[in-house]
């Protein structure tokens, strides 16, 4: 079944509850659909029909979620870009996704240089109704029917534009609500962009009668006014936990309706997560997808996230989707192994962009290949490693930068890390990793001994570079590719300040 049939359930109970919170504007179910219902109708006064490819790029608003809405109203296929791409990219991204339309805010017009038929989300959604509405047509009903075109972030190079299902999404969906038992007193706070995996979290709270709050700028006191205040659910990616953090004016009584702060899009060290859990509560959990498989392919829940011995893992697999590892002896094992991590079920009903052959290549039979290496304990519980392509073979042993930059980041001082491979004529590949410290001072000798500790010689870096802060794209991934150009460069940018220490082999 089509997602957006999420937004009419149980309307008569939720009509006249609060759906979205906007700073003073809050929209009530029944408005929203209202609004959702007259953009559907002048989209396709327009000429957008069901398949037509319609670009959003916006900041977080109430307008976004309308728009958003009334796209997928309208059976047409919604083709978010971000915002903070440039408008280099999102012109190349556009052209590619061969766009029938492009939605935007005023806040994103500069990144949106070169748009055909554009529309401006600030003054189209208006709260005025066309002169003329047409009659909307039936929701389209077809597992197959293509949902959203997704680009990945490109931390590896050029994004891929991968193109979800209905039944992707809507098995998404079902696990967003097994996950977290969404309730008509939820409060979801959308803080993380709407143009990346936030979006999935719109239907499943709107159709328990629960409501968004949303902010297009992740400033501190922003979000922390929220958490202190009504919110019961927040999903963040750890870099902006750690930020809150940072800040030392709250502790867990002063949330008192936050249940669920969940972390995902990149792993957190067990040191930050025991940080946060006594900061926030035992209400920290994870979800470990990917675009090709989105949001959710596996999970550790708060409760599971009190057992310390499990900080490390990603949890278990959800109901509906199965999960294990490729070996190699090319056997899928989903149990006391390690591997290639492969995925299947309809959450895994997507395919690339004009791509028939990278999408074959993705695929093991039934499974999807997903190019993250991963090891399953006895209970099948995931322990990431790494990506398959970054692995480095130095001196015949197999490293994988996770785990690398995971006992990097336990150490307190460390900020953020990054671990990577070059050519070396002794080792093969050397491994090396870079690191932005909390007090810029810190002794990067003693950082050394801390990871050989804890991994061991093989995996300690043989070359750590100090930086200021490591380079991220605009999804706010770090990009390993631009740290190895920062510290190897042809030619160093002049405000781009660099130490090195040399350890022993």
């Amino acid at each position: 079944m089509n997602p957006i049939h999420a937004l009419y359930d149980n309307l008569p109970g939720k009509a006249d509850r609060a759906a979205i919170h906007d700073g003073l504007v809050t929209l009530t179910h029944g408005e929203l659909i209202a609004h959702v219902e007259t953009a559907a109708s002048d989209l396709i006064r327009r000429g957008i029909g069901p398949g037509d490819r319609v670009g959003l790029c916006a900041t977080n608003s109430w307008q976004h979620v309308v728009a958003w809405l009334a796209i997928l109203r309208a059976n047409a296929v919604c083709v978010p870009l971000n915002p903070r791409n440039g408008a280099g990219l999102n012109n190349d991204l556009q052209a590619r996704a061969a766009l029938a339309m492009t939605l935007h805010d005023t806040a994103s017009s500069d990144a949106m240089d070169k748009t055909p038929n554009a529309l401006s989300i600030d003054d189209w959604i208006a709260g005025d109704a066309p002169v003329s509405r047409l009659a909307l047509p039936p929701i389209l009903d077809d597992p197959t029917a293509t949902f959203a075109i997704k680009f990945t972030g490109g931390s590896t190079g050029t994004p891929k534009g991968v193109v979800q299902s209905q039944a992707s999404a809507a098995a998404a969906m079902a696990s967003l609500n097994a996950f977290y038992g969404f309730t008509p007193d939820d409060v979801n706070l959308a803080v993380a962009p709407l143009t990346h995996g936030a979006s999935h979290y719109i239907l499943p709270v709107l159709a328990a009668g629960g409501a968004h709050v949303l902010l297009a700028e992740p400033s501190r006191e922003a979000i922390l006014a929220e958490l202190k205040t009504h919110v019961s659910i927040a999903f963040m990616p750890p870099t902006l936990i750690y930020l809150l953090m940072a800040e030392a004016a709250f502790e867990p009584t002063d949330l008192p309706r936050l249940r669920h702060l969940t972390y995902s899009a990149a792993p957190m060290p067990p040191a930050r997560i025991a940080q946060a859990i006594a900061r926030f509560g035992p209400v920290l959990g994870t979800l470990y997808g990917q675009t090709e498989a989105p949001m959710t392919i596996t999970a550790l829940t708060p409760e599971q996230m009190r057992n310390p011995t499990l900080h490390a893992s990603v949890g278990q697999a959800f109901e509906g989707t199965p999960m294990g590892v490729l070996c190699a002896d090319e056997q899928v094992r989903t149990s006391n192994a390690e591997g290639e991590i492969v995925v299947a079920g309809d959450l895994t009903a997507t395919t690339y962009l004009d791509d028939p052959v990278q999408t074959d290549q993705a695929r093991h039979g039934d499974w999807l290949k997903t190019g993250d290496i991963g090891r399953l304990d006895a209970d099948g519980r995931l322990f990431l490693l790494g990506r398959s392509k970054e692995m480095i073979i130095s001196g015949g042993y197999n490293i994988y930068p996770a785990e690398v930059e995971t006992a990097l980041a336990a150490h307190p001082n460390v900020r953020e890390a990054c671990a990577f491979g070059v050519e070396d004529t002794t080792w093969g590949e050397r491994l090396e990793a870079a690191v932005a410290l909390h007090d810029p001072s810190g002794d990067l000798s003693e950082l050394t001994a801390f990871v050989r500790d804890r991994i061991g010689p093989v995996r300690t870096p043989k070359t750590l570079h100090r930086l200021d802060a490591l380079p991220r794209n605009p999804v706010g991934k770090v990009v390993r590719a631009d740290v190895i150009q920062l510290v190897h460069p042809a030619t160093r940018p002049a405000d781009v300040r660099t130490e090195t220490l040399e350890t022993a082999p």
